[in-house]
């Protein structure tokens, strides 16, 4: 079985983060930080993107990408616009508040670290924050950061 963090065939070697690359690169972030994953889901899966779970601790973690993955799609490989990564932080943004209303986990997004979705999420950030939504970025190698 391929291990769900291998990138080697991915959009990370182009250039271009694909929802499922966010996806991996958090699940290995949140490994190295003791955490379990639980489940998680693909982009051409259903589910939460991410379910991880440290002691009493429960994660969710809804994920974007910066461009369409689809193949044959007419934005197939193309970076996304700025209102395209709009839509996505703010449908990102909404499930996590749903996850907080819920209060059974707490709620986090995860973004490619690049000037469109940092530009979006730095509008919100202080809601974000009052809510208690983590922001994970991820950047073109993969790495992560938890956003302070």
């Amino acid at each position: 079985m391929k291990d769900p963090a291998d990138h080697s065939q991915s959009a990370v070697a182009a250039g271009l983060l694909s929802e499922d690359d966010v996806v991996r690169s958090v699940m290995a972030h949140l490994k190295a930080g003791g955490w379990t994953i639980e489940s998680f889901a693909l982009s051409h899966q259903h589910g939460d993107d991410i379910v991880a779970v440290r002691g009493m601790e429960k994660l969710l973690v809804e994920a974007k990408g910066e461009g369409s993955s689809r193949v044959g799609s007419r934005r197939h490989g193309l970076a996304f616009n700025r209102n395209q990564v709009r839509t996505h932080v703010s449908v990102a943004v909404v499930r996590a508040m749903q996850v907080v209303s819920s209060a059974h986990a707490a709620a986090a997004i995860a973004l490619p670290s690049n000037v469109l979705h940092r530009s979006e999420v730095t509008r919100i950030a202080v809601a974000l924050r009052m809510i208690g939504v983590q922001v994970f970025w991820v950047a073109a190698d993969g790495s992560v950061e938890l956003q302070a």
